[in-house]
Parts: structure tokens; C-alpha cells; sequence
């Protein structure tokens, strides 16, 4: 096995400092908006100079595309923990939980990638990985049509399902914010029987 490669005290904080930047730089991004932030601001409130800044990031545009790079790996590494040798309708399933728990455990990452989707961002965002847990979804429906899991009784595409399914994730994820207890007897679900409830429909 492969040792883990040891930072040396300067790197570590400087990794360090790196990662203090980018939590302030991501609240000024949510605050503001891409377009808005500039090295200046960002700076103010990480609390340094700015010329300090500019040994850490080149400028603003390295800071916004890292931002959504560390958002796109973070739910790269989510998606990565759903085995790819699980049949297609329980694959769903799970990718659909993952997002989930990713969108529970990292809500300012969600931001920023729902963000994303109305932003121009270089390559170096990490956008391509943001699109491929999508494809991916698209990917597991028509491979489940073409292994007769999935039933053509439905009239829907491959597509059309991975877009419905994607629809009610998303819908999971943000009423998962709102407070409904008050209403918990005639509002309430348990999310995995919901999806699974979803696909099963899909099989016919």
C-alpha cells in the first residue's frame, strides 16, 4: 500500500492559510454573487493584506474557479462511494441518496454549485465533474432500458426519467430545510422509500 506523503510544517500551513481564505471567500461569494467579489474584498475578510493574498492566488478568478472546483470534488467523492457494479435500479437509488447526504452535509457547497449552473466558468471550476454525477444518472437510467429493468410502458426516455428522477431528488433536498414537524402527520416521507417508490413505477 502506498505511504500518505508527509507535508512539512510550512506546507501544512500553508494549506492551512489556503483553506481559511477560501471558507471567507465562499461566504463573500454567496453574499455578493461571483461577478461581485474581487481580491480586495476577499482579502478584508480572511483578515489580510491583499498584496498577502497574491501569494496564495493569482486572482480573483483563481479564487471563484477554486471555490467551485473544491464543491465539484467534494460531490465527486459522494458519488464515488455508490458501487457502479449495483444493479441500475438500486444504483439509482443510491446515487440519488448520495446527493442527499452531500447536500445535508456540505450546504454552502450545494450553493455554490447550484450557482454554478447560472455562471460562465473557466475549466479549471471543475464544472465537468459537477456535470458528470448528472450524466451519470442519465447514463444508469438508459443502460437499465437497455437491460429491460426499467419498463417502455412508461412512454418516458432514458432521459425523461433521469430528468423526473433528478426533479424529485432536488425537490427532497430543499424541503429537507423547511421545518414541517407541525405537519408531520400529513407531510412527512422517508426519502429512500420515496425513490425507491419512483423507480419501482419506472419498472412497471
Amino acid at each position: 500500500m502506498q505511504e500518505a506523503i508527509k507535508l512539512s510544517r510550512k506546507d501544512r500551513r500553508r494549506a492551512t492559510t489556503r483553506a481559511e481564505i477560501l471558507a471567507a471567500a465562499r461566504e463573500l461569494l454567496l453574499e455578493v454573487g461571483p461577478e461581485a467579489i474581487s481580491l480586495r474584498q476577499v482579502a478584508r475578510r480572511a483578515d489580510f493584506s491583499p498584496g498577502a493574498l497574491y501569494t496564495y492566488f493569482s486572482s480573483r478568478d483563481e479564487i471563484v474557479a477554486s471555490l467551485f472546483k473544491e464543491s465539484f470534488e467534494r460531490l465527486d467523492s459522494y458519488r464515488r462511494r455508490v458501487p457502479a457494479t449495483l444493479p441500475p435500479d438500486r444504483r439509482v437509488v443510491e446515487l440519488g441518496l448520495a446527493y442527499m447526504d452531500y447536500a445535508r452535509d456540505n450546504p454552502m457547497d450545494l450553493r455554490c454549485i447550484l450557482l454554478a449552473t447560472s455562471t460562465d466558468l473557466p475549466p479549471s471550476s471543475g464544472m465537468a465533474v459537477g456535470l458528470e454525477a448528472a450524466r451519470l444518472i442519465g447514463q444508469t437510467f438508459r443502460e437499465g432500458m437497455e437491460d429491460g429493468v426499467f419498463s417502455l410502458a412508461s412512454g418516458l426516455s432514458a432521459a425523461e426519467m433521469a430528468y423526473g428522477y433528478w426533479a424529485l431528488v432536488h425537490g427532497l433536498v430543499s424541503i429537507s430545510s423547511v421545518d414541517v414537524s407541525q405537519v408531520a402527520d400529513e407531510v412527512s416521507a422517508d426519502p429512500r422509500r420515496l425513490l425507491e417508490a419512483f423507480i419501482g413505477f419506472l419498472k412497471g
